[in-house]
């Protein structure tokens, strides 16, 4: 069961950090201006099949470090924190992000859109739906 959730939460990483189209409003930073989807995402609602899984966690987090790299971050409640990296492709024209990360032996490939600092994945794992959503 736990690897089952560990390759979960690589392969939502993976997918969560995936595509961006994202809104710059009037007050926004430099950082914010010239790329604005390089920030944190936190999830707000985690279910694999029937079980919410969201409340077993202090925290599960998408970084977007710089234009290159994000970082899974998660930390199971009374246990150590985990952090893991990857890459991602960020096509500006059609604002999606594409990132690839891997679990278990399975590579985890997705694009994922995020519109008003928020996003959603979802995904088929091991016979069940994965959803989680993350907001800025």
């Amino acid at each position: 069961m736990v690897k089952i959730r560990y390759a979960a939460f690589c392969a939502v990483a993976a997918l969560c950090a995936l595509l961006c189209a994202c809104n710059i409003s009037a007050d926004s930073s430099l950082k914010e201006l010239t790329h604005p989807c390089v920030t944190r995402y936190e999830c707000t609602y985690a279910r694999w099949g029937e079980t919410d899984f969201l409340e077993e966690f202090d925290y599960i987090r998408i970084t977007l470090l710089d234009t290159e790299k994000m970082a899974l971050e998660y930390k199971k409640t009374g246990e150590s924190a985990h952090s893991y990296e990857c890459s991602y492709a960020l096509d500006e024209k059609t604002g999606e992000l594409t990132a690839e990360a891997g679990a278990l032996g399975i590579k985890f490939k997705e694009k994922i859109k995020i519109e008003d600092g928020k996003f959603t994945v979802s995904l088929p794992l091991m016979g069940r739906q994965l959803i989680m959503k993350f907001q800025s």
